[in-house]
Parts: structure tokens; sequence; C-alpha cells
């Protein structure tokens, strides 16, 4: 009897010990890329309500400087894939627009899509004052006493 269970204690060291390596496994493949974060919004006109197509939209990593740039299609969107940070957009103006909405600083963190930008253009109006003119000289030059 006591050889049938010195049998059985060899073969079940044999087959226990095969199944566990002596050797940690190591990942040596390639690495996955890191993960990004997807940046979309939208360019609108007056108002809001017209899409500007074929504007530059700049965007830069406030913490390493690194800048990036898009254009926005017909329907004024745009999207970007970044890493993970924080970003500032900024949209170059042509004569006679200034910025109605803009967004601020975005932090965007791995997979994270940021579909909430919107910039809004609006035209510059000059003030005139349609009141008198008064003059302070006497059209000579010199100054009226």
């Amino acid at each position: 009897m006591t050889g049938l269970w010195l049998s059985l204690g060899i073969v079940t060291l044999l087959l226990g010990g095969g199944c566990k390596p002596g050797v940690p496994v190591a990942d040596v493949g390639p690495k996955p890329p890191a993960a990004r974060g997807t940046l979309t919004g939208t360019v609108r006109g007056p108002e809001g309500t017209s899409a500007v197509g074929g504007r530059t939209v700049e965007i830069l990593n406030t913490e390493t400087g690194e800048k990036h740039t898009t254009t926005t299609s017909g329907t004024g969107g745009f999207t970007f894939q970044l890493p993970a940070g924080k970003y500032r957009l900024e949209l170059p103006l042509k004569d006679g627009e200034t910025i109605a909405k803009r967004p601020g600083i975005i932090d965007l963190g791995r997979g994270d899509i940021d579909s909430h930008v919107e910039f809004v253009l609006a035209t510059v109006r000059v003030n005139r004052s349609r009141g008198p003119a008064y003059r302070v000289d006497n059209g000579l030059g010199s100054p009226i006493a």
C-alpha cells in the first residue's frame, strides 16, 4: 500500500510542477499607442446661426507649448485627436471681425471627447456720435478764446 501512495505522490508532483514555470512571463511586444482625447467643435457666424467653413483653428497645449492647427469643414465643424493635457483654442480673425463667444481652457483627458467647443463670430461696429461737431479753433489754427 505504501508503494501505491508513493507512486501517486510522485505523479502528483510531476504533473503539478509542470504547470507552473519558474520564470515570470514578460511582455516584450510593442506597446499600444498612448490613449488620446478627441476635441470637436464648431465656428459660427453672427448670432451663432451660420456655419463658417474654411477657417483655421489653432490649438495650443498650455503645458508644453506645442501648437496644432486644423481647418473647419463646410459645416463649420472641426475635429482633432490630441494627447491628454490642457489646451487653449484660438481663431485668427479677419478684418471687421470680433469673437462674441470663445471656449476657455480645455482639460482633455485620455479617451475624453470634448464636443462643447464653440466659437461665435460677430462683426465690428463702429460707434460714431450723431451730435453736433464743435470747433475748438477759429479756423486758422488758433484756439478760440
